[in-house]
């Protein structure tokens, strides 16, 4: 291609030469160069068009209708002056780059000349190329890669082997469900799972190992079926077989609380039936919808005759329930004898040792403030004082009081001060200790500036022991979250403190023989009502860090997306539980945080867990309260949902019993009361808010009862005066 264009361009050039004669006799030629332009800009702007464009039919339709041959001549006259100036003007530039083009020649014969030389190389080394790939490529090198093909082979033989013994599993697995071998399916399935991992690069294990999945949590489902079936009839065999299959998976605690509410459902279940049977067989073809009754309203409709038989059958029908219950109970009782002795400590856990607290190095060094050890050095120059000027022995502890209620007061104010403590309802200041409190403030604090106060006040001896109100330092920062809003600080400050208190109890039987008779009562009193207070300061405190480490508006929003009004005993708890366990994970893992810096002693850390522990089950019950339907499966969600949480929450702290775990049982159990009994449970439990007690009666009974005695109890919630816990 580059030889042809080489050519081309070579004949142009001659033709250019050709006419080189003709050319030179135009520009021979003498023209104004003025007039040549103007000859040129005559031109018609269509023959400059870069279109095709067909001149003779141009000219040819510019012809009049009556032709005249003067005029002809002259147009062609004026034409032929047109290509006379274009033509002598394209051989002016012809001319002027002619050297150029002589040049040019001579690099592209160069260019010729150096690829004929190329093309004799390649030829050689491709000759020399084929040589060395017939002589070592294919011989040796080809050897190489057909062995390293073959062990690829092999290897993806054996997967291909491993994969279609996986495949081949899923029909064994739904033989040993049919035969109710749920052990052996889920050791099956787990060791599956194992060897599924190694080949998970290949799509079709990839699909497998979801399946897997799918199944695992089909024998789960299984599993709480055949656990079911316990509660009325039980089988050693398969009761074991179904105990076993939870071992494998690691769910025993489950196990139980299904177990549990199994049974509680089996009872619930057994005796309406054998009640709504009796019933619906003596009411007849009445209309009546039985199947909405609560039990004790569906008892109602039992007639005279019927009673005895229907007595009989429901003692039949619990006790094989209970026979159950009671070979269940035994079978676990045995179990634990074979465990003690050797036999089987597989079933059996072992309590961890419980934590001391979060410290790290576990040493039981106090907490100190410089300020505690200055009170102390202070109180020590003190006593010496009392013992050589004893007239003035009270003058001087009445000023060390002062001092400590002072230390106290700051606290207070700086770490414990907040204005949600009484609609926590949590009780978190004691009467004493805001009397206490009171007190400081109204005989100690100066809460005025000096110039109101000297106007008020006067002069005068009111105002002579006051001080001004602490003021915390700029450099404390309550307000981070990843300190746990300054917990640090707050330990600290509190600690100190009740050290400090610790010292003045352990001088009081000192102190006491320096006082005179007529003032040992104020002695007495500071101990009583001021010392024995700074211990108390911890819940209020340390309540602040649990309302703001924990998200429970979050569970809040999360438990109102709950469908409450199921029809089915569910078997997985909601999303919610392990949104809020999650919360308290990431709180012990900031407790640990802290405590790399301050130690966090046994009593804060139980402070802190009882406050945040507290704080949830009250977030669930508010949950609870805030459902608009509930069934009775609903209701049973609730327990297993809250079972969950107990669950988790006691492998996290060690803090038993669990707080407030009674307010959430015995809230949702109120959802079976009738309605005397919801009456009397209005009277008994003033801990639940009127909105709690107003939801209990609104959902609970809901359509159970008529309008006029939904109205007495509310008004009744309305007329009593519950007190905050």
């Amino acid at each position: 291609m580059l030889t042809f264009h080489i050519i081309s361009f070579v004949f142009v050039l001659v033709q250019l030469v050709s006419c080189q004669e003709e050319l030179r006799e135009l520009r021979e030629q003498p023209i104004d160069p003025q007039a040549e332009q103007e000859i040129i800009n005559s031109i018609e702007e269509v023959y400059f068009s870069n279109d095709s464009f067909d001149m003779v039919q141009h000219e040819l339709e510019k012809l009049p209708p009556e032709l005249n041959l003067q005029e002809l001549e002259e147009y062609r006259d004026k034409l032929k002056r047109q290509q006379s100036a274009v033509s002598k003007k394209v051989a002016d530039l012809i001319l002027e780059k002619q050297p150029s083009y002589v040049k040019e020649l001579e690099r592209v014969t160069a260019l010729q000349t150096n690829l004929q030389l190329a093309a004799v190389i390649c030829t050689n080394a491709r000759r020399q190329l084929s040589v060395a790939k017939e002589g070592f490529t294919e011989a040796s090198l080809g050897l190489l890669a057909n062995q390293r093909k073959r062990q690829l082979l092999t290897g993806l033989l054996k997967s291909l082997r491993t994969i279609k013994t996986l495949q081949r599993t899923d029909v064994r697995l739904s033989e040993m469900l049919e035969e109710e071998d749920y052990p052996g399916a889920i050791q099956l399935c787990l060791e599956c799972q194992k060897a599924a991992s190694t080949f998970k690069h290949y799509s079709c294990i990839s699909e497998l190992n979801s399946k897997l999945q799918d199944t695992l949590e089909q024998i789960e489902e299984q599993l709480d079926v055949a656990l079911s079936k316990t509660c009325k009839h039980f089988d050693v065999s398969h009761y074991t077989k179904v105990q076993l299959a939870y071992k494998l998976l690691g769910k025993t605690q489950i196990a139980m609380d299904q177990l549990h509410m199994h049974f509680t459902q089996a009872i619930h279940n057994t005796v309406f039936q054998v009640v709504l049977g009796y019933v619906e067989l003596c009411a007849g073809n009445a209309d009546t919808k039985f199947q909405k009754m609560q039990y004790k309203d569906l008892c109602t409709h039992i007639t005279l005759d019927s009673y005895i038989p229907c007595l009989t059958d429901l003692c039949k029908a619990l006790w094989e329930v209970m026979l159950s219950y009671h070979r269940t109970m035994q079978w676990h009782e045995d179990l634990w004898y074979d465990t003690a002795s050797g036999s089987q400590r597989t079933f059996t856990t072992i309590r961890s040792k419980k934590k001391s607290d979060y410290n790290l190095n576990k040493t039981n060094a106090p907490i100190l403030t410089n300020t505690t050890l200055n009170v102390i050095r202070l109180v020590g120059k003190y006593m010496q004082m009392m013992n050589i000027l004893k007239p003035i022995a009270f003058d001087v502890i009445h000023c060390v009081s002062q001092l400590f209620d002072y230390y106290l007061y700051a606290v207070y104010t700086f770490f414990g001060r907040n204005d949600m403590y009484e609609s926590s309802g949590l009780g978190l200041i004691s009467s004493r200790l805001r009397t206490t409190l009171n007190r400081i403030q109204e005989s100690l604090i100066d809460m005025e500036s000096v110039g109101e106060a000297a106007g008020v006040h006067g002069p005068g001896e009111d105002r002579k022991e006051k001080v001004p109100s602490p003021h915390l330092s700029q450099m404390v920062v309550l307000t981070n979250s990843g300190t746990l809003y300054g917990l640090a600080q707050r330990v600290v400050a509190t600690e100190s403190l009740v050290f400090l208190a610790e010292q003045f109890e352990s001088l009081q039987s000192h102190l006491d023989t320096m006082m005179p008779a007529a003032k040992k009562p104020f002695l007495q009193q500071f101990y009583s009502q001021t010392v024995s207070t700074a211990s108390e300061l911890r819940k209020p405190i340390y309540w602040i860090v649990a309302a703001k480490a924990i998200d429970y508006e979050q569970m809040l929003l999360m438990m109102a997306g709950v469908k409450w009004d199921i029809r089915e005993i569910m078997s997985q708890h909601n999303v919610y539980v392990d949104v809020l366990l999650k919360e308290f994970e990431q709180f012990n893992k900031r407790l640990g945080d802290v405590s790399r810096h301050v130690r966090i002693p046994l009593p804060v850390s139980n402070v802190l867990w009882e406050h945040c522990i507290r704080l949830a089950n009250r977030t669930l019950v508010e949950g609870y309260a805030n459902v608009k339907k509930c069934s009775n499966e609903g209701r049973a969600l609730m327990q297993l949902d809250f079972q969950q949480f107990l669950m988790k929450l006691e492998k996290l702290t060690d803090l038993r019993p669990i707080p407030d775990k009674e307010f959430v049982e015995t809230y949702i159990k109120a959802y079976y009361l009738t309605e005397n009994d919801m009456e009397q449970f209005i009277k008994n439990h003033r801990e639940y808010s009127m909105k709690q007690l107003a939801n209990l009666v609104n959902v609970c009974l809901g359509s159970h009862i008529n309008k006029k005695a939904r109205q007495k109890l509310l008004a009744a919630i309305d007329d009593i005066d519950r007190p905050k816990r």
